[in-house]
């Protein structure tokens, strides 16, 4: 388990300002992605965290329309973001599928982080998370995934082959 947490260290560093590497090229292919629902709150949050260059890349794939998100312009650009991570990125609470709006993105180096909101009243018994995005692209993409659920905590790995995985909760 060290040896895995290591690891998602290890890539989230990548997904920092400021690393080393050249904005046009990166080995790794990681995302994090944190879906939160607070005690209290019916409210839930989903931070997608991914390098803004493949998301570029794997928008012109999908619409062959090239743009370059950039501070200034990534709001310009939210629906074909939005229309994209909808694609791929899909959640089951106790069974029902879960609808998010996009609320906003944020430019941080070579990385953006995208943030979405969604609404569920009742406790949640199981959560069934399918996130393929990236991975029509790069076969080797890993999509680490954290779920907070009011005190207690799942993190997994999704990757080409095996993008689902469901989490039961005890209330």
């Amino acid at each position: 388990m060290s040896i895995f947490l290591i690891g998602i260290s290890t890539w989230f560093v990548w997904l920092l300002p400021g690393n080393l590497f050249p904005s046009d090229a990166h080995a790794v292919y990681v995302s994090v992605l944190e879906i939160k629902q607070k005690t209290g709150s019916e409210k839930g949050v989903i931070n997608v965290k991914l390098f803004s260059n493949d998301l570029e890349d794997a928008i012109f794939n999908r619409s062959t329309q090239r743009i370059e998100l950039t501070e200034t312009n990534c709001e310009q650009y939210k629906t074909l973001v939005d229309d994209y991570i909808n694609d791929h990125l899909e959640f089951k609470i106790n069974g029902i599928v879960q609808s998010y709006h996009y609320e906003s993105c944020e430019i941080n180096d070579m990385s953006i982080w995208l943030n979405f909101s969604f609404s569920y009243s009742k406790s949640w018994q199981e959560m069934e998370v399918k996130a393929d995005y990236l991975m029509e692209l790069f076969p080797t993409q890993a999509n680490i995934v954290s779920i907070l659920y009011h005190e207690q905590k799942s993190m997994f790995r999704l990757i080409k082959g095996d993008d689902s995985e469901v989490i039961e909760f005890s209330n």
